[in-house]
């Protein structure tokens, strides 16, 4: 199965709806990853939403959602950032796929913190 283009990211807090979004229109795929970029842009700047798997050497299953935002600044020197999850599943049965996704939704609300991204801010602030 493959993920549909375009991938239509909203850049708000987390919701169900899909409002001021970014679409990302797939640029190239292979058996174990999908490159998404937004169209229309020209060098330096990009967006790229990578979508990734990979068997790790003990096993275990290797997942990851990328996206690296290119911007350049007064003067014209590009700067990426580079935000991603990373899934990492070990090939025992005890971790299945709904506590995977248990983890996964933790980690999201963590971030979200009720909307508002406190934890994020908190984060960029170098709060531990």
């Amino acid at each position: 199965m493959s993920f549909t283009s375009p991938q239509v990211l909203s850049k708000d807090t987390a919701t169900d709806v899909d409002t001021n979004t970014t679409s990302f229109v797939l640029r190239a795929a292979d058996l174990g990853q999908s490159i998404f970029s937004v169209a229309g842009l020209t060098l330096p700047l990009a967006k790229i939403l990578t979508i990734g798997h990979q068997t790790g050497k003990n096993g275990e299953d290797r997942h990851i959602v990328r996206i690296d935002r290119t911007e350049v600044d007064a003067l014209l020197v590009p700067a990426t950032v580079s935000v991603y999850l990373n899934i990492i599943r070990p090939p025992s049965t005890a971790i299945t796929a709904a506590i995977v996704i248990e983890v996964v939704n933790q980690v999201i609300d963590f971030l979200v913190e009720g909307g508002t991204n406190a934890n994020v801010t908190a984060l960029l602030n170098n709060e531990v």
